[in-house]
């Protein structure tokens, strides 16, 4: 499939925000509109500790990765030229790569909405309202990512090929040493005394190897005067 393809544009939909918490706290930054995060999510430590609410709700990465979650904030608005948007965020302990993510919830309630380049465009109680990116797009040459993909499956190959030539080369180096352990004389003593038990008790005429194997004693009763 990648060869099918010359290049790819991807961007970051970053965006300057002012949130407002009860109308008493306002914090602007940047945050990240992420379509494909189901909740929104801002980081602890960027919020007054008087707002937090406890919470049950679990969160996880992309990779599945457990993020550490106790507390939320709900009423909280997403202002934008007068015009203010309420939300509710997860607070997350962990550390994100950018301080606030705005994910589904949010694009929900500006549907229909309009993606260029440049922006975000909807319009809310009739008037219409946009977020500008603040990044342009970046567009990359997908011949390196060809390279690349040759080359990560050629190392692999060589990387599979050291490891079984490694392992014969391992268990070489093992029986050379059981090798030359069976040189010294303390081992060929033990071999020569098991090699004349074998021969002595088992492949004699007569074997005693096996005699005691099955041994009973047995009490008989004492009679007075018994002479049979």
């Amino acid at each position: 499939f990648i060869n099918l393809i010359e290049r790819i544009t991807y961007q970051k939909w970053n965006i300057n925000i002012i949130i407002a918490i009860q109308y008493s706290f306002k914090l602007q930054t940047i945050a990240l509109v992420d379509s494909g995060t189901q909740t929104n999510c801002i980081q602890e430590e960027l919020i007054p500790t008087k707002f937090f609410q406890k919470t049950e709700q679990k969160l996880s990465t992309a990779n599945s990765d457990n993020l550490r979650v106790k507390f939320k904030i709900s009423d909280v608005h997403i202002c934008n030229e007068g015009i203010y948007i309420k939300q509710s965020f997860i607070l997350i302990k962990d550390n994100l790569d950018i301080g606030i993510i705005i994910g589904q919830p949010f694009l929900e309630i500006i549907k229909p909405f309009k993606v260029t380049n440049e922006r975000i465009t909807s319009k809310l109680f009739q008037q219409k309202i946009q977020f500008t990116f603040n990044e342009k797009p970046i567009t990359k040459e997908v011949n390196l990512l060809k390279t690349l993909s040759i080359f990560k499956k050629y190392y692999v190959n060589l990387i599979k090929t050291k490891e079984n030539h490694f392992y014969f080369m391992k268990q070489e180096v093992s029986n050379k040493k059981l090798e030359q352990q069976i040189q010294t004389s303390q081992i060929k003593e033990k071999i020569n005394s098991l090699k004349h038990n074998i021969i002595n008790n088992i492949c004699s005429y007569l074997p005693d190897a096996f005699w005691h194997r099955k041994r009973y004693m047995v009490s008989l009763p004492y009679e007075k005067d018994f002479t049979k």
